[in-house]
């Protein structure tokens, strides 16, 4: 990417690269009772879309039931830490979750997974997912973009500016002005 600033072009194909690189990130929910719940979570990606892995039997899959407005963020920060601040990129998503039961979806899924994830090649995690309906306690979570804070210090140190993705969250397709608060 150039210094000067990005087109929404650029900025979506710096998003789909930080998503596809980098693999934890933080999912932000709200709990049947009003309360914010954040979870520590692996966010495979397909393009901008998201998906995300839990168990029946946890708190955000509750939440998700009761409200599907989700947000989550991931962000590379180089190997050197603070010193590297220059290489810094984050992103800070708004968007809709959806339950995962096709089972053509819940194989794409499993197949980002597996690409992205090195670890999970030698791992048998989904070898009991029930693709099938049932009552299984696995389940896939489809996060697709709605808005977004994007952080690129290599535009320039604290370079942000507000994204709207189009109405299927396919695509980047403005950017806006960050404006501070306060």
């Amino acid at each position: 990417m150039t210094l000067n600033e990005p087109t929404p072009a650029e900025v979506e194909q710096e998003i789909v690269e930080l998503l596809r690189i980098e693999e934890i990130g933080a999912l932000a929910v709200v709990t049947p009772d009003g309360a914010p719940l954040a979870a520590t979570m692996h966010f495979a990606s397909d393009g901008l879309t998201t998906y995300v892995h839990t168990f029946t039997y946890t708190r955000k899959y509750a939440a998700l039931l009761t409200d599907n407005r989700v947000s989550y963020t991931l962000d590379h920060l180089p190997a050197d830490g603070f010193a590297g601040r220059a290489a810094l990129r984050a992103i800070q998503v708004n968007g809709i979750a959806t339950r995962v039961t096709e089972p053509a979806e819940i194989d794409r899924a499993i197949q980002v997974s597996h690409e992205q994830f090195e670890w999970l090649k030698d791992a048998d995690i989904y070898k009991s997912f029930r693709r099938t309906g049932g009552a299984g306690s696995q389940v896939f979570f489809r996060i697709d973009p709605v808005e977004a804070l994007w952080n690129d210090n290599r535009v320039r140190i604290q370079w942000r500016t507000l994204v709207r993705f189009d109405a299927d969250g396919k695509h980047v397709a403005t950017l806006e002005p960050y404006k501070r608060q306060g």
